[in-house]
């Protein structure tokens, strides 16, 4: 049978006599040519750009480009005793709690815990005398270290006990205070960024950011005894409570550094955050305490009365030839040829992260603390945000100075990813701590010890890392200034 004379049923030959008789508008000339110019835009655009990545205007670009370039610019720490070596988890379900951000300050081997924990609570909105504000919160509770049905590690808090911290403080302080710069920060109100440390003679301590009622400055650094502040804690520590030195803060005490002349309204001295304490495993002074306020700025606490001295830390030099390591062109610089610019691209974004920590480049008793085996090392964050990126991120680094005067900025690491760490869950890293039977100088250590990681998780759940401290010093770039000692140790034990 010829197609030509197949009957269609009725259904379908009404179907295709209504479907002839549809009228089709035509777009608007104008909107054609719209459409056409759009089109004609975007295939320009694909094309010089494929033409410029081929060198078609010019020599190709075969040089270093920072952003594209550094491939391996990472390191992967991973748990030592999770058995998947992801990141652990803090359970305090108990104390009723959400919390986030937490400090660790482990404890003398004996004490009734293993850790006292202050972490971050939930801001709570409030009304004072008409005005909003959103508050923050600090919670503290002891945890000890146990492990789930599935052999993980986990803090634990095993009863409901839990603390605010320095809410008496935050009221008689009382609400008001401006940041000329930032006056979007005038609502929040309260303590934050809190993190615990312990000093050289043997103080456990607790410093903090809250609002100030002042001329210039809006927020400022805080230090209070972590016994004022948590005064369970004597009782958590048993006898080594009596061995410990007299409480000197009894109530948080203000530290302040003095602006440069012409620059008290930059909002870098309006607003105090993240500084990060430290001392010298070589110092003659167990009472020493110093602050790096921001990376290679550091001070000296001299008295609650008078700002803290600026040290003339070295100036950064720039980054060690070659850099990238594997990059076969001329070396690359940033403009300012500082070694924190050169690796992270800029440092006004940089923030100290960790109290810092000492650490002798052997394994525990292999060797004696020296100035030229022995270096301070803490963490910077930078956060990157959208609509720049595609999601909120930290890069955390460890940044390495010399343990004595001039402080001079070392080596950077490249950035540390965490094992269990993905893009929709950034994490804020808030303390390191060493972990083991340590000696009086609890902020000291060596390449085989341990040392532990806590850390927020996309703001909204606590967790930590427990690694080897030597994954520290690893994989790192060198600065022009670093030492050859520094530079032989770090060679010898990474062969």
């Amino acid at each position: 049978m010829r197609i030509s004379n197949m009957r269609l049923p009725n259904s379908l030959r009404n179907f295709s006599v209504r479907m002839s008789q549809i009228r089709i508008p035509h777009p608007h000339p104008r909107r054609v040519m719209l459409y056409a110019m759009m089109t004609t835009i975007i295939v320009l655009m694909i094309v010089t750009f494929s033409l410029e990545r081929n060198g078609f205007f010019g020599p190709a670009h075969n040089g270093y480009d920072p952003l594209l370039s550094r491939t391996n610019d990472y390191r992967l720490l991973t748990s030592s005793r999770n058995n998947l070596g992801f990141y652990n988890t803090i359970n305090v379900k108990k104390t009723g709690q959400k919390i986030m951000n937490p400090t660790l300050l482990e404890l003398p081997k004996g004490s009734k815990h293993d850790f006292l924990v202050i972490a971050r609570a939930p801001h709570v909105d409030q009304d004072i005398k008409g005005k909003k504000y959103r508050r923050a919160q600090q919670v503290a509770t002891f945890v000890s270290l146990t492990w789930d049905s599935f052999g993980r590690p986990e803090l634990t808090a095993d009863n409901d006990w839990h603390k605010m911290l320095v809410e008496d403080f935050t009221e008689k302080q009382g609400p008001e205070h401006h940041c000329k710069r930032q006056p979007d920060m005038d609502k929040y109100i309260g303590p934050e960024d809190m993190k615990l440390f312990w000093r050289k003679n043997g103080t456990p301590m607790l410093i903090f950011t809250h609002q100030v009622n002042d001329d210039n400055l809006c927020e400022g650094m805080y230090i209070v005894d972590a016994r004022a502040a948590v005064p369970e804690l004597v009782k958590q520590m048993g006898k080594h409570a009596k061995e410990l030195p007299p409480i000197e803060f009894t109530e948080p005490k203000l530290l302040r550094r003095q602006p440069p002349e012409g620059e008290e309204e930059d909002a870098r001295y309006q607003r105090e955050k993240n500084w990060a304490p430290v001392y010298s495993p070589f110092s003659a002074d167990d009472d020493e305490m110093m602050f790096m306020v921001e990376p290679s700025q550091l001070y000296r606490f001299n008295s609650t009365e008078e700002p803290v001295m600026n040290m003339e830390a070295e100036p950064e030099s720039a980054v060690d030839e070659p850099f990238p390591p594997d990059n076969e062109a001329k070396t690359w610089h940033s403009a300012e040829k500082t070694c924190m610019n050169d690796v992270m691209l800029t440092d006004k974004r940089v923030h100290q992260s960790t109290p810092m920590l000492s650490l002798t480049l052997c394994n525990r008793g292999a060797c004696e603390p020296m100035e030229n085996n022995t270096i301070i090392m803490g963490m910077v964050q930078m956060r990157y945000d959208p609509p720049q990126y595609t999601n909120t991120w930290y890069d955390h680094r460890i940044v390495v100075y010399s343990p004595v005067a001039p402080f001079h900025m070392m080596s950077i690491s490249k950035k540390l990813t965490y094992h269990g760490e993905t893009n929709s869950k950034y994490i804020w890293t808030g303390s390191m701590v060493y972990h083991g039977d340590q000696p009086k100088q609890r902020s000291h250590g060596f390449l085989d010890d341990e040392i532990w990681l806590s850390f927020g998780i996309g703001d909204s759940s606590p967790g930590w890392l427990d690694i080897k401290a030597e994954e520290l010093v690893l994989d790192h770039y060198f600065c022009q200034g670093a030492t050859h000692g520094y530079r032989n140790s770090i060679k010898k034990h990474a062969s």
